[in-house]
């Protein structure tokens, strides 16, 4: 395994903690709600992270919102990472937005729908779902 590939592994691993923990004890702003740190991304040489957050229960606007006033706070989260973490460069942090865990659910919703739709056809039809496993 190449050694730096794992330093920076471990880098995004502590960057994502400490900026959970930031944002849940130390940053104090109330338009940004309920967030959660899903995935950081660090370059090679440890001078640039993209981490990724979730919202719960906010509009777009109020995402895009969100996102300008975490990525305008930078330097107050590269200052907390610097005293956190013995690192020789803080690296830049850019906020971004992870719909994937929204996505999931509604994709989830739908898979829900249609097994419904498809238990209700199969009680008008008066045909037992069992019997469709014995073919």
């Amino acid at each position: 395994m190449d050694k730096n590939f794992s330093r920076t592994d471990r880098v995004a691993q502590q960057v994502q903690q400490e900026i959970a923990m930031i944002l849940q004890r130390d940053f104090k702003d109330p338009r940004i709600g309920w967030v959660t740190v899903s995935e950081v991304e660090v370059t090679k040489d440890l001078a640039y992270v993209s981490v990724f957050v979730t919202f719960f229960g906010k509009e777009e606007e109020e995402i895009a919102e969100a996102l300008e006033i975490l990525n305008k706070a930078n330097g107050f989260f590269r200052m907390e990472i610097g005293k956190r973490m013995r690192l020789r460069i803080v690296p830049e942090i850019k906020f971004i937005y992870d719909n994937s865990l929204v996505t999931g659910i509604k994709m989830s919703n739908k898979v829900d729908e249609a097994i419904q739709k498809d238990k209700v056809r199969r009680a008008e039809s008066g045909k037992n779902p069992a019997e469709d496993l014995d073919d």
